[in-house]
């Protein structure tokens, strides 16, 4: 076995060679849903604002070409810095051959070089390794639970009847967007994302950066570069404020699966069922412009209770639970 640090980022090569084994895991995790594109692979593996990758795959000789694992670490630099997140995948073939210890180990040691001791990681309970984890150290600070909508099966007049206004939020005018925020709103969108650092973690420290105009410019510019569509739906006030969005990815090369990235409502906005409305009309925007998508799939705290019960009102249901687990490096050195 040998272990490389590569760049699927910048280099065509090192994407399609760890791309397989990422399309195996995830489709093994996620069940029937569409198979994981190579722009939202790239976008993965693409640092933030702010933030770096490191990705390590793992091959069977020094002649391969195509990885049987692979680690995508990130930590960042205005925020958290005691903290490496990371995800690690072995192909299903390649199992139980000593590939995932020795992918954990490499990232072990990089969070000791950039003296980052809290290692995070996740899994999904369709793939049972919670006990393993929790045998090597692991702490359970954060279950998520995924939703998916089969967009086949949309009751449209329904929809178009919950996107509509009603007597409380009929002040606020749906606006939406695709890459790029218009600059009116710029500085309102940045606030309303801020909201995101009161939905519930767990057990989970993590430090939310607050959003500015140079953090989302730079992240737009590094979805369109990866090739992944930010699509954004913001209830926006007659001054020009935006009371609550929701945000959904998109591919040309993954049409099939879209992704719903965020959705906030800010504090003074909330009790009004913008939140609803939003992702209602979010899924008509999605029926026309994305006639072929099969699916649409969310991810929410286990106790965010109210955007679950939003969700299942939409006919999302609740598919496998995650699980992020917190590894405290400084103890294991």
């Amino acid at each position: 076995m040998q272990i490389r640090e590569i760049d699927p980022a910048q280099r065509p090569a090192d994407l399609a060679a760890i791309l397989p084994a990422a399309r195996a895991v995830l489709g093994e995790q996620l069940g029937d849903f569409p198979a994981l594109s190579a722009s939202q692979l790239r976008l993965s593996c693409t640092p933030d604002w702010q933030e770096q990758i490191a990705v390590f795959a793992a091959y069977d000789s020094r002649e391969a070409t195509v990885a049987d694992g692979l680690a995508i670490s990130e930590w960042s630099f205005d925020s958290n810095p005691d903290l490496l997140s990371t995800t690690v995948w072995v192909a299903p073939h390649a199992r139980r051959r000593g590939i995932g210890s020795a992918l954990f180990e490499r990232v072990l040691k990089l969070s000791t070089e950039l003296k980052r001791p809290r290692v995070v990681t996740n899994a999904a309970a369709t793939v049972p390794v919670d006990a393993l984890l929790t045998a090597r150290g692991g702490r359970l600070v954060e279950t998520v639970t995924r939703s998916v909508l089969n967009l086949r099966a949309v009751d449209r007049p329904a929809f178009e009847r919950t996107a509509g206004a009603t007597p409380k939020n009929s002040r606020y005018q749906l606006v939406r967007w695709t890459d790029r925020c218009p600059e009116e709103l710029l500085d309102s969108f940045c606030t309303a994302m801020d909201t995101m650092s009161d939905a519930p973690q767990g057990d989970m420290v993590y430090e939310h950066a607050l959003n500015d105009r140079a953090r989302l410019r730079g992240r737009e510019e590094l979805s369109v570069r990866a090739g992944v569509r930010r699509n954004v739906l913001a209830a926006v006030t007659p001054g020009g404020e935006i009371g609550g969005f929701t945000m959904f990815s998109s591919a040309p090369d993954g049409p099939q699966s879209l992704d719903i990235w965020d959705t906030g409502v800010p504090r003074d906005h909330r009790g009004l069922g913008l939140g609803l409305r939003l992702k209602a009309a979010q899924t008509l925007w999605m029926l026309d412009e994305f006639p072929t998508a099969r699916a649409v799939q969310t991810f929410n705290n286990s106790d965010n209770h109210h955007m679950l019960a939003v969700n299942r009102a939409l006919g999302y249901r609740a598919s496998e639970r995650w699980s992020w687990f917190e590894f405290d490096n400084s103890a294991l050195a």
